[in-house]
């Protein structure tokens, strides 16, 4: 992940590099001791993006709004329809979820390729990657700790609503002792479609993927065939059964993924699948 995707926070100037901790699901988290007005929040990827799903430890408690910026043209400029769902009640990054935006129809992105040449980075050797900036309103809460940022294309609510066996604080206990939800299995289907996606030639990075809704169904029975692998014999008919369906979910005609580099799906890239990415 080091290769397509790097964080940094710019704590008043101060620069850390988070992307060791933030790109791995497993392991690691950091605070986020954002301030109003001097700090920054950083992504830089290798291919332009629409959104990311942040995983929260410990949540902000206090009312902020998140604002994206976009680096163009040698500036920083504001994406646009943004969605914060991670916002509650007004509280940006008090909970969990996806944040998507859009970028500006008149603007586009910049590649570039030394990080000590965009904006206010001073991280020097990032070479050639695409670049966001996030920042908020309001301090955060001093706790606020991020532990992943990156894809996920399913949660338990939808796995239930296909799977309602799996809902079963027995079968969790089967699974893995103390567990209490599948949320490490949704990272994990959200990686395997990537690949899958990828073997077929019909991505080369992630970061292509915009329509990520598009991808729920095949996300919850790649979890189910998880599920039930691990649960042993008595549920290989269910896991093979859970293999078909994603298997299906992926046989699609059109894969909402972007095929010039905009971070924005025009007609034909929401109704013709490709193999190719034009430059």
């Amino acid at each position: 992940m080091l290769q397509n995707q790097r964080i940094i926070f710019s704590d008043n100037g101060v620069e850390s590099d988070l992307s060791l901790n933030l790109n791995n699901f497993r392991t690691g988290n950091v605070i986020l001791p954002y301030v109003v007005n001097q700090d920054y929040l950083y992504i830089g990827t290798d291919l332009p993006f629409n959104h990311k799903y942040i995983d929260i430890l410990t949540v902000n408690d206090v009312a902020a709004t998140v604002n994206i910026e976009i680096w163009y043209s040698n500036a920083w400029i504001a994406a646009v329809d943004i969605i914060d769902e991670t916002s509650v009640s007004g509280k940006a990054l008090a909970q969990s979820g996806i944040i998507q935006w859009k970028t500006n129809r008149l603007k586009g992105w910049s590649k570039e390729q030394d990080s000590e040449d965009v904006g206010d980075i001073a991280t020097v050797g990032i070479y050639n990657m695409y670049w966001i900036r996030m920042k908020w309103n309001a301090s955060l809460k001093a706790t606020t700790t991020l532990k992943y940022i990156g894809y996920k294309f399913s949660n338990d609510s939808a796995l239930y609503g296909y799977y309602p066996d799996l809902n079963n604080d027995q079968i969790k206990a089967s699974f893995a002792t103390g567990k209490t939800d599948w949320n490490e299995q949704h990272f994990i289907a959200a990686e395997q479609i990537i690949r899958d996606l990828k073997t077929r030639n019909l991505i080369i990075s992630s970061h292509q993927i915009l329509d990520y809704e598009h991808f729920l169904e095949p996300a919850i029975h790649k979890v189910a065939e998880m599920i039930y692998c691990g649960l042993g014999k008595a549920y290989e008919e269910n896991r093979k059964l859970a293999k078909t369906y994603y298997d299906n979910a992926l046989k699609l005609n059109f894969f909402n993924v972007d095929r010039n580099a905009d971070a924005n799906l025009s007609e034909s890239e929401r109704s013709v699948s490709t193999s190719w990415l034009s430059r």
